[in-house]
């Protein structure tokens, strides 16, 4: 089957690109060189829509793994406790204790509800409500043990291989408690699929009801690009949880968001941020500078119309023999690029088969068409038939007759044919023989 990557289209496919910058008023001096991260030990900035790596600085040196950790102990809670939100559990010394810090206040013998604890560890990241939500999972031990040893098996499954937890929350424990950037953003990218975590890191506040042993509390969220209730210096309204924090010395500030653009989302992941004198926290501005350049730079732009024709395909075995039927796309198919002043856009058709064959019914997926910018993979639809092509039952058995000769089955009975035919010669002349004998 020949590829169908007409003169015509790709010039047609490059003007509309090309139109489409001035339609839009995208800037041709527009930069696509990311700013640079100061005072941080490691950045990131994925593209997590098209699996793009845009800003990757230190991604494999070994750090503290920090507030990072709390993704992990709240995806893992959510993924253990999604079926128990509503149960009211008591606690107990031994499930606050190691628990220091930020504090929610929460006593040993108090009764509270799991999603209350959930979103005490998790949208505002209070370390007695972390601790509480580990010892929960861990069972009735009432120890955070067995939940740290389930933190380092997950991460391991999904393949954060240098990372290794002694306890839930990120505290600093020397070179034993540690992580890197390429192993964040694998857990950061899991996280971020769980619909539950990512509800409660997202709120900006939660309302607990008074316990048995205290009043109605609020719950604010502690990441200030989500919430601007602290400090309005760093909110970003494209934003939306992860988690952010301090570890001390040793971990510095980690910020670890999800960002939403009009045509990606993008994950940011900040670690080791410094602070300045007056107060200034580098990894916030980092994560901003990296995600305003990002949604700034990047623009979503159509080049297909659902049901546009882009070519003719051959399908065989029809009335005619063979025929050539138009298709179009199956969807509008935009793509997401830089708004540089030249980019190289090609697109080609790959069919779902080397030799497509009827029936085929109108609107049926015959294949898909890519769009390549400066060689790079940006966008993908399926393609339809835009008419039924119906099969020729005399050529569907020509056909068939056809592939059978070229078949294992057909190639061996010739040569087993080939083998014993001289055999039963042979043999039907020795009988002949033998009947001419007993005439005489």
């Amino acid at each position: 089957m020949k590829k169908i990557t007409g003169v015509c289209s790709l010039l047609l496919l490059s003007l509309m690109i090309v139109s489409s910058f001035f339609v839009f008023g995208a800037s041709a001096d527009a930069s696509i060189t990311p700013p640079t991260v100061e005072n941080c030990r490691a950045a990131c900035l994925y593209d997590k829509t098209h699996g793009r790596v845009l800003v990757m600085e230190n991604p494999d040196t070994p750090l503290n793994t920090s507030t990072g950790a709390k993704v992990m102990m709240g995806l893992l809670a959510c993924e253990l406790l999604s079926d128990r939100l509503d149960e009211s559990v008591t606690l107990t010394d031994e499930m606050l204790s190691g628990a220091s810090g930020y504090s929610m206040q929460l006593k040993s013998g108090e009764t509270i509800k799991i999603k209350d604890l959930l979103y005490g560890a998790i949208c505002g990241s209070y370390n007695d409500a972390g601790y509480a939500i580990a010892s929960i999972c861990s069972g009735s031990s009432g120890s955070s043990v067995g939940f740290v040893s389930a933190m380092n098996e997950r991460a391991k499954a999904l393949g954060a291989l240098s990372t290794n937890y002694t306890n839930p929350l990120g505290y600093p424990d020397n070179d034993a408690m540690k992580t890197t950037l390429s192993d964040t953003l694998k857990i950061a990218s899991a996280a971020s699929e769980n619909s539950l975590y990512m509800e409660i890191c997202s709120a900006k506040k939660h309302e607990i009801s008074e316990t048995n042993l205290s009043g109605a509390r609020t719950v604010y969220n502690r990441n200030y690009l989500v919430s601007s209730r602290s400090t309005q210096a760093y909110y970003n309204p494209v934003c939306s949880g992860m988690n952010a924090g301090i570890s001390g010395e040793a971990g510095g500030w980690s910020v670890i968001t999800l960002a939403h653009d009009d045509g990606a989302d993008y994950l940011c992941i900040i670690l080791g941020g410094e602070e300045s004198e007056d107060g200034r926290i580098y990894a916030y501005d980092a994560a901003n500078r990296l995600i305003n350049w990002a949604c700034d730079t990047y623009n979503l732009y159509k080049v297909f119309d659902k049901g546009q024709i882009i070519g003719k395909a051959e399908v065989g075995l029809t009335a005619l023999g063979s025929q050539k039927v138009d298709y179009a796309l199956s969807d509008d198919l935009s793509i997401y690029i830089p708004d540089h002043a030249s980019p190289s856009i090609t697109y080609k058709t790959r069919f779902v088969s080397d030799k497509l064959e009827a029936p085929i019914k109108a609107g049926e997926e015959i294949g898909k068409v890519s769009v390549f910018c400066d060689g790079e993979i940006v966008g993908e639809c399926g393609v339809v038939l835009l008419e039924d092509c119906e099969s020729n039952v005399f050529m569907k058995a020509i056909n068939a007759l056809g592939d059978y000769t070229k078949s294992r089955a057909f190639i061996a009975a010739i040569v087993c044919f080939a083998v014993l035919l001289p055999t039963v010669l042979i043999v039907k002349k020795n009988r002949s023989h033998r009947k001419y004998k007993r005439r005489f």
